[in-house]
């Protein structure tokens, strides 16, 4: 069984420079050494259609509970891709995201929606959280759940300085 997790950014500018942010290189970088991440890789390819696809690689310190340590290590390769699609007439984009733990047994993949919000853009993330280990499956599930919602505040906080 797998965990679902929501959660909303909110950014202060309208959807064409969100996007724009969001496939800036440094901003994606940041984005990573704000979440603990050494050694970040960032590749971002825009496609025909005038979407882009982001794709962030980075270790991260393995912050886990003594039960998931053997499973992990010290610490885990993270390999986060986003792919935003076309712009839709009002500016929003549909996309998904994807996180591969670097053969931890744990997945993470859903949708995230882009669009205006007042003054603003938000941008909704509905994620599908899998760890296929038996016993403490759901533990893991919720750890990384926890983790996600961190690195969702950190991502915040990097945009919000992006923007000012």
């Amino acid at each position: 069984m797998a965990r679902s997790l929501t959660a909303r950014l909110d950014f202060p500018a309208d959807p064409a420079a969100t996007f724009h942010l969001l496939t800036d290189p440094d901003y994606v970088r940041d984005v990573a050494a704000a979440t603990g991440g050494t050694d970040i890789e960032v590749t971002v390819t825009a496609s025909d259609d005038g979407g882009a696809t982001v794709v962030s690689r980075r270790s991260v310190p393995a912050e886990v509970p003594s039960y998931a340590k053997s499973l992990v290590g010290d610490s885990i390769r993270l390999d986060e891709t986003r792919v935003l699609g076309p712009a839709a007439d009002d500016g929003s984009r549909e996309g998904t995201i994807s996180i591969d733990f670097g053969g931890a047994p744990a997945s993470v993949a859903g949708t995230l929606r882009l669009a205006a919000s007042g003054a603003g853009t938000g941008i909704d993330v509905e994620l599908s959280i899998k760890a296929s280990v038996p016993f403490v499956g759901g533990k893991i599930e919720q750890l990384v759940a926890e983790q996600i919602h961190a690195a969702l505040d950190r991502e915040q906080a990097v945009a919000t300085a992006h923007e000012s």
